[in-house]
């Protein structure tokens, strides 16, 4: 193996707006402020941390917060959307057929027509404003710790925070994205697809590891489960078991598998999500 392995601790940043949450969200709630908004839609699961940062987020600046929410009106007492609730988000429970419909024209003039004066963030927060929003990451103080990363390893969901950390990296550093659904062939496309919106110049050296997803979106193999224990175990840093945690899982793997040539300095960035720990472990 021979590696050296570091963690980029966002989920650190904040207490509520943890880790990736807080650099998607800056720029869209402040654009979103400056444009005269009376409020914030978005759209998420029942434990979506996107949802979770927004509602807190968007009280802390005064503004209106509504989540398009997938699933049935009885999530609506989890501890996610219980905080989001008590936070003034509005919640509105929709199909999973209905969900699929997020990003459609039609259905957003919809909702549009029912919500006068929302800005709209996309799920998970992902947008050109989110990846600019990791303009200033490699700035961190942190970065004086890491003696000449060579690559930067991220759970990838929607996209956005791949697409900012690509956008952000220098030259030297390559980017591994790990989806953590499964068939995220498409995530390229939508990589891509966030930069040129964001007017990023086309960047090489990041790729996309297809087989981390453990069987798929919030899916939770018990092979994963004891992972995660063992790692908190020897660590004592908690993982999330949706991103962060498959993951760590997979770079595990890969780095046993030596997938890695000996004397690389690896950087793996712990995207928050904590709070969603309530509904799976």
């Amino acid at each position: 193996m021979n590696v050296a392995l570091y963690m980029l601790r966002l989920d650190q940043i904040h207490p509520q707006v943890s880790g990736n949450k807080w650099y998607k969200l800056r720029y869209n709630l402040s654009c979103a402020k400056a444009q005269g908004y009376k409020r914030v839609l978005s759209f998420g699961g029942a434990y979506s941390n996107h949802l979770h940062a927004l509602a807190w987020a968007g009280r802390e600046a005064g503004i209106e917060t509504v989540g398009i929410v997938r699933g049935e009106p009885e999530y609506a007492s989890n501890p996610t959307l219980t905080d989001a609730r008590q936070w003034g988000m509005q919640l509105q429970f929709v199909s999973r057929k209905k969900y699929r419909c997020r990003a459609d024209e039609d259905y957003l003039k919809q909702l549009l027509i029912k919500y006068p004066d929302a800005y709209i963030v996309p799920e998970g927060g992902s947008n050109a404003l989110a990846v600019k929003g990791f303009e200033d990451i490699f700035e961190l103080p942190c970065w004086q710790n890491v003696p000449a990363p060579d690559l930067l390893v991220s759970a990838c969901g929607t996209g956005g925070t791949l697409a900012g950390l690509i956008a952000a990296k220098p030259a030297s550093l390559e980017v591994l994205g790990i989806p953590v659904l499964k068939g995220a062939e498409f995530l390229y496309r939508d990589i891509a697809a966030l930069l040129d919106s964001a007017h990023v110049d086309p960047v090489e050296g990041w790729s996309l590891d297809l087989d981390g997803h453990e069987g798929g979106y919030a899916k939770i193999t018990p092979a994963l489960h004891d992972f995660i224990a063992y790692f908190e175990k020897i660590t004592k840093i908690e993982l999330d078991p949706v991103y962060t945690g498959k993951m760590m899982f997979r770079l595990h793997k890969l780095i046993e598998l030596g997938k890695f040539a000996p004397g690389r300095s690896i950087v793996a960035v712990h995207t928050g999500g904590l709070q969603g720990r309530r509904g799976f472990l």
